[in-house]
């Protein structure tokens, strides 16, 4: 059974241009990083079950590419699953999820994008979000906005 990565490379690409999804500030220089898909077979082999917040940036398909857990952030990136600590500045998100993960490799930022309404499909609260990850040295390297679901299984 895969376990989760905690320290996985960095996995940097150079932007070739801005991106519809790109928050303002973050020009085509800003290095990106590549996240992707986090799929069932992941969920599943690294037992991610339970209540999340799933964030899919608003080019980006129909697949989550952030969980905001109540432990820990995930990624995926170079096809390893990567775990991103709750830091203890988080605000709560529903269904336990946390605003705020910060790791020794990354950090990640989850929040209600500016006047974004929450609505409620049953048990699931969906919102307008806005991502951001930042590396090591403090620098962005992932601005997007999107969906975000939080489920509470």
């Amino acid at each position: 059974m895969r376990k989760i990565v905690m320290m996985a490379p960095l996995a940097l690409a150079a932007c070739s241009g801005g991106h519809s999804d790109a928050v303002s500030g973050s020009g085509p220089d800003m290095p990106q990083l590549v996240l992707q898909p986090i799929l069932y077979p992941d969920m599943t082999q690294n037992k991610l079950y339970g209540p999340a917040c799933n964030f899919v940036p608003s080019n980006g398909g129909m697949g989550a590419v952030f969980l905001a857990r109540p432990d820990q952030g995930v990624i995926k990136i170079d096809d390893h699953v990567v775990a991103i600590p709750l830091a203890s500045d988080a605000a709560s998100l529903p269904q336990g999820a946390h605003t705020h993960y910060a790791g020794p490799l990354y950090a990640a930022t989850l929040v209600a994008a500016p006047n974004a309404r929450q609505k409620m499909m049953g048990a699931i609260t969906v919102f307008t979000g806005h991502l951001t990850i930042t590396d090591a040295k403090g620098q962005k390297v992932y601005d997007a906005m999107g969906d975000t679901q939080c489920r509470p299984t």
